[in-house]
């Protein structure tokens, strides 16, 4: 069976219109702040003829159809796994964020509080709000800034306070919105993201099963760990590249 036949197929066992897909995928587009995750009836058209969507698309339409993402891949004769099978799969990302020295010369980064900005809850804050002099790693040189959004971790949220205290400013790579599987050793190599959610934002390692998000917090923390479906009561906005604590050196993802 082609892509556009078992996808089609899929919607009607499921009992998914077109537009209900359109405003699903529409709300997950919203949530990442990102149009290409947006499914239209042309897209699905498109599908029908033989086109492999991309990768947001897919990503729309496994959560939409409530199947694996990676299953979904091999649908559209996409094997995940097939870089390992060629000898390309190379050392697992670096996902820790770690130490650095004194930021370089010209860096400035500074906060405006002209809004109402509740500081004892974690927050996305507003780009307006945020001012970023000079990059603090040559590998953002030349990246649309547009990728990048920065948070604010509550004075009240020690989820993940061992790691990244409550009063730091995170940055957020909206880019990386997909959990890691790597092989993390540590915790701090674990990857952390920041996540809206029913209750507000956090920011925590995440695990996914299927369309379950569970919110994981520091063991010292003595939180629970807490679950949402997606994308209908969570969605991850991405991953924390960089935090600033006021407690500790700058921190810089690897």
């Amino acid at each position: 069976m082609d892509s556009g036949t078992w996808i089609k197929q899929l919607l009607e066992e499921r009992f998914i219109k077109a537009s209900d897909l359109e405003r699903l995928s529409r709300s997950i587009a919203e949530a990442k702040g990102n149009s290409d995750y947006y499914v239209s009836h042309g897209t699905l058209a498109d599908i029908a003829e033989g086109s492999v969507p991309s990768i947001y698309k897919i990503f729309s339409l496994a959560v939409c159809l409530k199947l694996p993402y990676e299953q979904l891949l091999l649908v559209f004769g996409i094997d995940p796994k097939a870089p390992a099978a060629y000898g390309v799969a190379g050392e697992s990302p670096r996902t820790e964020l770690k130490p650095v020295g004194p930021p370089a010369a010209g860096f400035r980064f500074q906060l405006q509080f002209d809004r109402q900005i509740d500081t004892n809850q974690t927050t996305l804050l507003h780009p307006d709000l945020v001012q970023v002099g000079s990059l603090l790693t040559p590998a953002r040189q030349g990246q649309n800034p547009q990728r990048f959004r920065y948070g604010l971790i509550g004075l009240e949220d020690n989820s993940l306070g061992d790691v990244i205290p409550p009063r730091s400013v995170v940055e957020i790579d909206k880019e990386q919105n997909d959990i890691f599987t790597v092989a993390w050793r540590t915790l701090r190599e674990r990857p952390i993201y920041f996540v809206w959610h029913q209750q507000g934002y956090s920011c925590c390692w995440c695990q996914q099963e299927a369309t379950e998000l569970m919110l994981i917090p520091h063991p010292a923390s003595r939180q629970p760990i807490r679950r949402f479906r997606m994308p209908r009561d969570a969605s991850i906005i991405g991953r924390v590249v960089n935090a600033w604590s006021p407690f500790q050196p700058v921190l810089v993802g690897a």
